[in-house]
C-alpha cells in the first residue's frame, strides 16, 4: 500500500464511511472502534460542520502565543 496525502478532513470522512449496519458482535464492535476513532478527530477540531484547516489552526495558535505574550516593561 502506497503511503498518500490527504487533508484531515478528507480523512474523517473516509473514516466515517467505514462504518455500517451492525448485523453481529464482530460489526458492533467494529463500529465503536470507527465511533472512537472519529470522536478523537471531533475532539481535535475535525468533523462535519467544524473543521478547521490545519494550517489555519496552527496560525491561530502562532497568533495567541504573540498576542498574549508578555510584554517586557508592561504594567499590571
Amino acid at each position: 500500500m502506497k503511503a498518500r496525502r490527504v487533508k484531515l478532513h478528507d480523512l474523517y470522512r473516509e473514516i466515517e464511511a467505514l462504518g455500517g449496519v451492525d448485523t453481529d458482535a464482530e460489526g458492533t464492535a467494529y463500529n465503536k472502534a470507527i465511533d472512537d476513532a472519529l470522536s478523537i478527530l471531533r475532539a481535535s477540531g475535525f468533523g462535519e460542520g467544524f473543521y478547521v484547516d490545519q494550517r489555519e489552526y496552527e496560525n491561530r495558535a502562532r497568533l495567541a502565543v504573540r498576542e498574549f505574550a508578555p510584554v517586557v516593561g508592561a504594567a499590571l
